[in-house]
């Protein structure tokens, strides 16, 4: 199973969520995660952020900064941070709509609709979560499913909560995604 999660530079917020889902998800076999930007960026970690990401015993190496790109469509989830960033990457490459949520939107729809592991395959069970959605909901400005970005400038307060939001999403989304047979 390959699970891309998608933030705006993949500087903060998506490296952060990736390495929470590696973290949760490392007794699994077979889970392949990793972490891009939709447009990229400067592949370099805020201060206030390191300062953080320590709280919560995370060290990143350096985010990459790396852009999504064609290489990457054919990951079986990708888990977006804001509304605007999986809108974009979703009139840019229309197949990766049934496989695409926000973080908290996956998490939601995955607890009011658990996996039957034994009964449904994980595609299956993606097309159940993915049943009632519209691509009508993109539009707007409504942030309900969005984690917050601090941005580069942003203080470490901001971080922290930006870091604890993604580590409480990465749980329940990493206790969703256990016990899948491996391909």
């Amino acid at each position: 199973m390959r699970i891309a999660v998608v933030c705006f530079a993949n500087t903060c917020r998506s490296p952060v969520a990736e390495a929470f889902l590696v973290r949760f998800l490392a007794g699994e076999t077979g889970v392949d995660i990793f972490s891009r930007g939709l447009a990229g960026g400067p592949g370099t970690t805020p201060a206030a952020m390191t300062e953080a990401l320590a709280q919560h015993g995370l060290h990143l190496v350096s985010p990459s900064g790396e852009q999504l790109s064609r290489g990457d469509l054919e990951a079986d989830l990708y888990l977006f941070m804001e509304r605007t960033i999986l809108r974009e990457a979703v009139v840019r490459s229309p197949e990766l709509w049934p496989r695409s949520f926000t973080l908290r939107e996956f998490a939601r729809r995955a607890q009011l609709n658990p996996p039957q592991r034994d009964s449904e395959s994980f595609s299956e069970w993606l097309a159940v979560l993915h049943a009632t959605r519209r691509r009508e909901d993109l539009l707007g400005t409504d942030r309900e499913d969005d984690v917050r970005d601090p941005g580069l400038g942003g203080d470490v307060e901001a971080f922290v909560v930006m870091i604890s939001d993604l580590e409480a999403l990465s749980h329940k989304v990493a206790q969703m995604l256990t016990g899948w047979p491996s391909k």
